[in-house]
């Protein structure tokens, strides 16, 4: 806690408005289950392709794919399917080494590197201080 430690009657008083909020048993009851709801498994399985292909990549994959869709189905001959099959390939991996490059490029710069936990709680901490949290000087 930044500024100046809180005074016994400062903390006296924490003490009791915290006691009295703990004896409402319905905003104990909101507060302890706030945000307590499991995942869906479509958003973990979204959070998880988010981990481990960038955005970029996903939707150059949905793009073609729906293009190649789109083009298959008016002419179904099996070499256009094969030609078909063979541009989305290989525009999906294109767009997955141009990634990988600029990932590789941006840690190389300094840009993803490993951050001490103190420092980044510290970041997060400042970032999230709202002006009525700060002490008065």
């Amino acid at each position: 806690m930044d500024g100046p430690a809180l005074s016994g009657w400062e903390r006296r008083l924490l003490e009791e408005i915290e006691s009295d909020l703990r004896q409402d048993t319905r905003l104990d009851r909101k507060l302890s289950t706030m945000g307590a709801e499991p995942p869906s498994r479509v958003r973990r399985v979204l959070r998880g392709i988010g981990r481990r292909f960038s955005a970029g990549v996903v939707l150059t994959a949905l793009v073609m794919t729906m293009i190649c869709l789109g083009v298959g189905l008016r002419t179904p001959a099996t070499a256009v399917l094969v030609a078909l099959g063979v541009v989305w390939a290989a525009t999906v991996a294109a767009a997955f080494a141009a990634s990988e490059l600029l990932r590789r490029r941006r840690a190389g710069r300094g840009g993803t590197e490993a951050v001490d936990p103190a420092e980044a709680r510290e970041r997060r901490e400042r970032r999230e201080r709202r002006p009525w949290d700060r002490p008065e000087a």
